[in-house]
């Protein structure tokens, strides 16, 4: 639709509703035309224009989905505006908490030099008895995983190690342990590692917040394996079923802010997410374990805040029993290096899994920003090509999927399509929702990465669409 013939229905519609709003008309008109990206693009600047940022994201991301026509271009440069204006708050939170610890780590080192430098305490009777006796402000083990550069001697990462305790969670009441492992390429120093999958560990130490005591420690002279060490098991298990626990929350999390973009609300309930294909945003709801007693996470939609849309997503879904991450978790997107031939997951800075990947030849993936529109279990093609899921990504047959050729992984050999081993397409296919963001660069991965454990949610045959033989870009 011409621009003229958009203005003559508002100016028909304003006619025939004197008392209705320009959003109103927008809102009318994309429903009456959901194909013309002039509706939509509008609709995400009058959105804008309220400080409705989200909203206005949904909006000119759907523009970029309807069929070709004039404001499509327009509403591609408002989308990226605005995504570049996030990352720029983005950025300035984490600068304002990066300086807010140095300035802790800053006035500890002015005002008690020599707490950091002695020797670090001995466990105490007294401290130890204190340990049960202190409130808690988490239910459950907490275990932190950091990497520190293995070129230090045991009494420098004591040293480094007490300076992170003493600058992290001063809120936590409840003694925790702390991993240290060897640092790989691009892995952050001194920040916990939600989703990292150790494989070496250089020590081990467990810390009282209230006493600020190190209340047991333990150092090893060559790196521990991680799996074996019997010193590590009680950590090991505890670490994993907190890791577990994450992966449920921003799952869902996600899952929950994906759909507010879509629809503009939360769902009224949780089970809401799991629909049949086209609406299956998860294939499953995950559930808390079952020791915990727990019939289903916490879900409080009454507590959520438009305004706030990802930030009040903590108190409408709490992370039970667990301290929310240091560095805040933040909606999911898959970022995919060309020149590496990988996938991460990721949840702001925080990588929650790597896997990798064939991608087309001649540079056929194409590079940008994109949206997953369809999630399909077992896609129908002939001998099988697309593998177990498919993750739809651009409307042209453009999807991440499966394959029955496992050696094609690493190479350049699709028309365009991106191939996972069949393992690693069903991982992501149960993290990531319909709406989640899809980032494609040719520049090479900047992490080592090592995944945890397998998480994956069973997909139904209500997520099947048996009658639809796919022709993607394979």
């Amino acid at each position: 639709m011409e621009k003229l013939s958009f203005l003559q229905e508002k100016s028909s519609f304003h006619m025939r509703y004197p008392q209705q709003s320009d959003l109103a008309f927008y809102r009318w008109f994309t429903e009456q035309y959901p194909q013309e990206a002039i509706g939509w693009y509008h609709l995400g600047r009058e959105h804008e224009a309220r400080g409705e940022r989200d909203l206005a994201l949904a909006a000119h991301r759907q523009a970029l989905h309807t069929r070709p026509g004039p404001f499509q271009e327009e509403a591609r440069q408002a989308f990226q505006n605005l995504l570049r204006e996030r990352q720029k708050e983005a950025w300035r939170r984490r600068s304002r908490l990066l300086l807010g610890s140095l300035l802790f780590f800053y006035l500890q080192f002015v005002f008690s030099p020599g707490l950091l430098t002695d020797p670090l305490p001995a466990v105490a009777p007294a401290q130890a008895a204190s340990e049960s006796m202190a409130p808690a402000t988490m239910d459950k083990p907490h275990v932190e995983v950091i990497a520190v550069p293995p070129s230090l001697s045991v009494e420098e990462m004591k040293s480094q190690v007490r300076r992170y305790l003493l600058g992290r969670r001063p809120a936590l009441e409840q003694p925790y342990t702390v991993m240290i492992v060897p640092e790989a390429f691009g892995l952050p120093l001194f920040t916990p590692l939600l989703f990292y999958q150790p494989k070496e560990v250089l020590g081990i130490v467990k810390y009282h917040p209230s006493s600020r005591m190190v209340l047991s420690e333990q150092w090893f002279a060559q790196p521990a394996s991680y799996q074996t060490e019997n010193a590590l098991s009680q950590a090991r298990e505890a670490f994993t079923r907190e890791q577990m626990v994450y992966q449920h929350i921003i799952t869902l999390r996600n899952a929950l802010y994906r759909h507010y973009q879509q629809k503009g609300t939360l769902p009224a309930r949780l089970e809401d997410l799991a629909g049949a294909y086209p609406g299956n945003s998860l294939p499953q709801i995950p559930l808390p374990p079952a020791e915990w007693g727990m019939t289903s996470y916490a879900y409080h939609p009454e507590k959520w805040d438009s305004a706030l849309a990802w930030d009040s997503l903590p108190e409408v879904l709490p992370l039970p029993g667990y301290p929310e991450p240091v560095v805040p978790l933040e909606p999911m997107q898959l970022h995919l290096f060309q020149a590496s031939h990988r996938v991460e997951l990721r949840s702001g800075s925080h990588v929650i899994r790597s896997h990798p990947i064939g991608i087309g030849k001649n540079h056929a993936t194409p590079n940008g920003l994109h949206t997953i529109l369809q999630k399909i279990n077992k896609p129908r093609g002939h001998d099988n090509i697309y593998g177990t899921r498919g993750l739809v990504f651009m409307p042209e047959g453009y999807a991440i999927h499966g394959t029955n050729d496992p050696a094609s992984i690493g190479q350049n050999s699709s028309l365009g399509c991106v191939r996972l081993h069949n393992a690693d397409v069903e991982e992501l296919y149960s993290f990531v929702s319909l709406g989640t963001e899809v980032v494609i660069s040719a520049m090479p991965s900047s992490v080592e990465w090592s995944n945890p454990a397998p998480f994956v949610l069973a997909a139904g045959p209500e997520e099947e669409t048996p009658h639809v033989v796919y022709k993607w870009l394979h």
